[in-house]
């Protein structure tokens, strides 16, 4: 059983007290830093939102891949051709590639 508010949650509330209490008062260097953070926060926020639906999707476009580093056996893979006409694989990259870009650029067209 998880507390309430969960972790991505506090991270939420805690970016828009930062854009929203104390950047406006900030000038200079301390408001890109606070800024920084509060981009930070955000990323981490959706990172933990999105942590099961990336690793379900990676884990499609590694399936099959066995070894110590199956990454870089589909790394191979690809460079040498032998994955070219696998539908199967284009749509789980294209998938973990499009959640990678929710979580680190919100808001971009894909």
């Amino acid at each position: 059983m998880r507390d309430e508010p969960a972790g991505a949650a506090l991270l939420d509330a805690a970016r828009r007290a930062l854009l929203e209490e104390v950047v406006p008062g900030l000038t200079g260097r301390p408001r890109y830093v606070a800024l920084m953070v509060a981009n930070a926060l955000g990323i981490a926020g959706r990172e933990i939102e999105a942590g099961a639906a990336l690793g379900e999707a990676e884990a499609r476009a590694l399936a099959g891949l066995s070894g110590p580093d199956p990454a870089a056996a589909l790394v191979r893979a690809i460079r040498d051709g032998a994955r070219d006409a696998d539908p199967a694989l284009h749509a789980a990259l294209a998938e973990t590639a499009a959640r990678a870009a929710a979580v680190w650029k919100p808001g971009r067209p894909a």
